[in-house]
């Protein structure tokens, strides 16, 4: 269960955000990418980091320990190193908190609840993969 940002605080302001806090936004979306803009805008600005991930080999993941600065992530390895209420979800051109709590959960509910990928088996393999990526470039509930 997510619960929207917005009727969290309805002044939102990204740069209030850029210390300890973990934005997921799954690549590929294309209905938010405007949202995804600011966060870059914002990584220029050298205020948060986008996907760290990328820098990271498996082990370095597993074992990762949250930065200082804010980060934008789809990794649900970095994602269970923060807690609820430092994570931010995009859904349908808002920005929403999981209801779950985030810190310490298993990456496979995360990678279920949280990214909509409910199986731990690579989708090419398993079969769904063109479904599974039109739901995450529509920004559409997963589940």
């Amino acid at each position: 269960m997510i619960k929207k940002f917005n009727d969290l605080n309805e002044n939102i302001n990204l740069t209030d955000y850029t210390n300890g806090y973990c934005f997921v936004y799954v690549q590929g979306n294309d209905t938010d990418i405007e949202k995804y803009y600011d966060l870059v805008r914002m990584s220029k600005d050298n205020l948060i980091i986008l996907y760290p991930e990328r820098s990271k080999t498996f082990a370095q993941r597993v074992t990762y320990q949250p930065y200082v600065k804010s980060i934008v992530t789809e990794d649900p390895y970095l994602i269970c190193t923060y807690d609820r209420k430092k994570v931010f979800i995009i859904r349908d051109g808002e920005w929403e908190k999981p209801e779950i709590q985030t810190y310490g959960t298993s990456v496979s509910f995360i990678t279920d609840d949280i990214l909509g990928m409910d199986s731990s088996i690579n989708l090419r393999v398993k079969g769904g993969a063109d479904e599974w990526l039109n739901k995450v470039k529509q920004n559409i509930q997963y589940r």
